[in-house]
């Protein structure tokens, strides 16, 4: 179907008729000289009336529009599995599926051949990336050999599909064993399947290799091991993790645990034997530490190799250990339940080299007291013992006589303020008395159903402030100490003591404005205690002073086992995880901190990345609040790392950190020995509306065939356009004819003398 138009110029056919009307009358005008006859004179009307015929069909630019239906020229996309998994055993003849993979597309070349003929053929390989395969007369171009170190099928065929965006596809051919090993793809298998269905399009899967059944069935892997843990020197450390077993059902295996020290030393725990009952089964197995000094260490679990194993790099796994030097214990023992506790043992659980257990004990069972402490105050378990709002009652005669001579031996001793602390809880008469630092008048008893005796208690709010320089008082340097504890918020109240023992290391270190003692501490014997009026320090944090509170409950418990002087200001780094697959993104934290545990914000940061071969490489921090942040965009090469930041605060060095992490030397192609059919029948399914589905090796040619014969299941409409003088080649004919007219004219006129 076809038809004609006109596109005058300037949209006006009455411009066109006004020119030729003009042309038309200048036909009149005529020289009055020369030889030329009648005949001449019409010849020469006859060339101008073309040449103004000419002009005016230029103006009216005519056009035709030509209409047909055409079938669309469709794409093929075929893509071949090149990665390492393609080099394991194929079927029952000995080959590999590479091998395989090989003989059905050399099988299917001559058909490829003919789609050739009649649509685009695209050839892809992929592994990690998608590469495009010359494809010619001669055949198809494929590598000596699958080298692809990761196989990403979503992301390569999702790309695949963005290259011939726009085309008709005549469907996608995807051949390989359907294991996906990608670590981090950017679209996911499923979502790949998905965009396929949307569009239309079908998926064709060929899958090469035996399923897990024939060549999984024999392999033993470390599985469930974490890859770092944090103890205290000298705890015992339990190191959990499972031992899958696929093949070996009744046969003990061997797990050892190899321990590297800071030293570089090693040291193998075990073996312990393993037995599996059932085929697959992911085994718990045990093993025990006790770390004899600080530092960082490396942990191997590791299960015998066994015959027939195809893959034995995942029978080990490694974790990193981090020992601190003298963690403390400490006990709180606590009467009622009020905000102080909280806040304080939330305080004490930020520090890391501190563990705390809370206990209370509830004064509404008063008829079971004294409690049972036996087995937490034997043996020296606690470095600090803290008293609450406790009765004495509910400890007991014994059990004091046990924690007074603890703190005789050295033991820290901390005794907080209420309305059952001190003389109103009984504790005049106990043994406890005598490693107080405070006295205690003879009627200072508080019973539990009685009315709160005022006379024993300083009312609120009530200002603290340092009475000396120690060290649990110093909060911030030393020209802003003073500051800090003056825009403190003010107590609620306290305990009024009854006087102050005058005992050699007894001293008041706090009091109120009115110079009413509120901190005070003692040396008795090899120990150390502290009493504290008040039970209201909780209203630091909650008021905005939470890093003040923090060091002050900090610096009291160091202080108690004389370790106030040895802290020091420390570099620290942490990482998210420990075991990372080549081309991951490592991530980090680093920072500095004071010995109080608060962070140095005016610290300088340095931090570098030392690789396996010993080279370094300066990584970029970036402050975030308290805490700087880093990353490695990309990790190839396996082995061990090592992230090592260091410090500086005016000028002064703060220290160096060191944060080791492993880059897995398994060649995960080759890990996982079984093909994955399943799984390229699950995504081809996703497009079985469109024809899409799973077929054997063999059956290749069959589906090309098929593709070659099937008739265009669409026709589109075409417009082919043409318009006078649209083409170059028009546009200089009409000319030249209009010049070869005009000059034909002149050349007439010139030899019957009419010019």
């Amino acid at each position: 179907m076809s038809y004609w138009y006109f596109e005058p110029v300037a949209d006006s056919y009455a411009l066109v008729a006004a020119v030729g009307a003009l042309l038309c009358l200048l036909l009149w005008v005529q020289p009055r000289f020369g030889r030329a006859g009648r005949g001449g004179k019409r010849g020469l009307l006859v060339l101008r009336l073309l040449v103004i015929g000419l002009i005016l069909l230029a103006m009216l630019r005519p056009a035709r529009v030509r209409t047909e239906l055409r079938a669309p020229t469709e794409v093929l996309i075929l893509l071949v599995d090149q990665s390492r998994s393609m080099q394991l055993p194929g079927g029952g003849e000995g080959n590999s599926r590479w091998q395989e993979q090989r003989r059905a597309l050399q099988q299917a070349t001559p058909v490829l051949r003919e789609l050739a003929d009649m649509m685009e053929v695209r050839v892809y390989g992929y592994d990690r990336d998608l590469h495009s395969l010359a494809f010619s007369a001669e055949g198809l171009e494929l590598p000596e050999s699958p080298e692809g170190d990761q196989t990403d099928l979503g992301t390569n065929l999702h790309r695949a599909l963005q290259r011939e965006l726009g085309k008709p596809l005549a469907g996608v051919v995807l051949l390989g064993d359907g294991v996906q090993t990608a670590f981090n793809p950017e679209v996911e298998l499923q979502e790949a399947g998905r965009e396929l269905a949307r569009l239309g399009y079908p998926l064709f899967t060929v899958p090469f290799g035996p399923v897990g059944d024939v060549v999984q069935a024999r392999d033993v892997a470390v599985e469930n091991l974490p890859d770092q843990y944090t103890v205290f020197v000298k705890n015992e450390l339990p190191v959990r993790a499972a031992i899958r077993v696929r093949g070996y059902v009744h046969r003990p295996i061997p797990v050892e645990l190899e321990v590297t020290k800071p030293d570089g030393q090693s040291r193998v725990i075990g073996p312990v034997e393993v037995t599996a009952t059932e085929d697959d089964q992911l085994v718990p197995v045990e093993l025990r530490y006790i770390p004899p000094i600080p530092g960082r260490y490396r942990l191997t679990m590791r299960a015998a190799e066994q015959p027939g194993e195809l893959v034995t790099e995942n029978n080990q796994l490694r974790a990193y250990l981090r020992v601190l030097e003298g963690g403390l214990r400490v006990l709180y023992l606590e009467g009622v339940l009020r905000p102080e506790s909280r806040f304080l043992r939330q305080s004490l659980a930020d520090s890391a080299d501190m563990e705390l257990d809370y206990l209370w004990v509830d004064p509404r069972l008063r008829s079971s007291w004294p409690i049972d402490l036996e087995d937490r105050l034997t043996d020296a378990r606690y470095d600090v013992i803290i008293l609450g709002d406790l009765d004495a009652s509910a400890l007991g005669e014994t059990h004091l006589q046990q924690l007074a001579e603890a703190v005789q031996s050295g033991t820290g001793l901390i005794l907080l303020g209420g309305y059952h602390s001190f003389g109103p809880g009984g504790y005049r008469e106990t043994p406890l008395a005598d490693v107080m630092p405070i006295l205690m008048a003879r009627f200072e008893r508080q019973d539990f159903d009685a009315e709160i005796r005022q006379d024993l208690h300083l009312p609120g709010p009530l200002k603290i402030r340092p009475a000396r320089d120690h060290p649990i008082t110093r909060l911030a340097d030393k020209e802003e100490n003073l500051r800090l504890w003056e825009r403190l918020p003010p107590l609620t109240g306290a305990n009024r003591f009854a006087g102050v023992k005058d005992a050699a290391g007894t001293m008041v270190i706090a009091e109120s404005d009115a110079g009413d003692p509120l901190l005070v501490v003692g040396e008795p014997g090899r120990g150390r205690v502290v009493a504290l009026a008040a039970d209201s320090t909780w209203r630091w944090w909650m008021l905005g002073h939470q890093t003040a509170h923090q060091r002050f409950w900090r610096q009291m418990v160091l202080w108690l086992v004389r370790r106030d002087d040895l802290e020091q200001s420390e570099v620290w780094v942490q990482l998210a995880q420990r075991r990372y697959y080549p081309g991951a993104r490592v991530t980090f934290l680093a920072g500095a901190r004071a010995p109080s545990g608060a962070p140095l914000e005016q610290a300088v940061l340095q931090a570098e990345l030392v690789r396996p071969d010993g080279t370094r490489q300066p990584l970029r921090l970036v402050r975030d609040g308290q805490q700087w942040r880093g990353a490695i965009d990309a990790v190839e090469q396996p082995g061990e790392y090592e992230i090592e930041v260091s410090g500086e605060q005016s000028g002064e060095p703060l220290g160096v950190a060191q944060g080791e992490f492993l880059v897995f030397d398994h060649d995960v192609e080759l890990a996982n020995p079984a093909a994955d059919p399943g799984q390229l029948a699950r995504l081809s399914a996703m497009t079985e509306e469109a024809g899409g589905r799973r077929i054997a090796p063999e059956q290749l040619s069959s589906l090309l065939e098929e593709l070659r014969d099937r008739p265009p299941e669409l026709e589109v409409e075409v417009q082919t356009r043409w318009q006078l003088a649209d083409t170059a080649g028009d546009a200089w004919g009409l000319f030249l004819l209009v010049v070869g007219l005009l000059g034909t004219e002149w050349a007439l006129r010139k030899r019957w003398s009419m010019v």
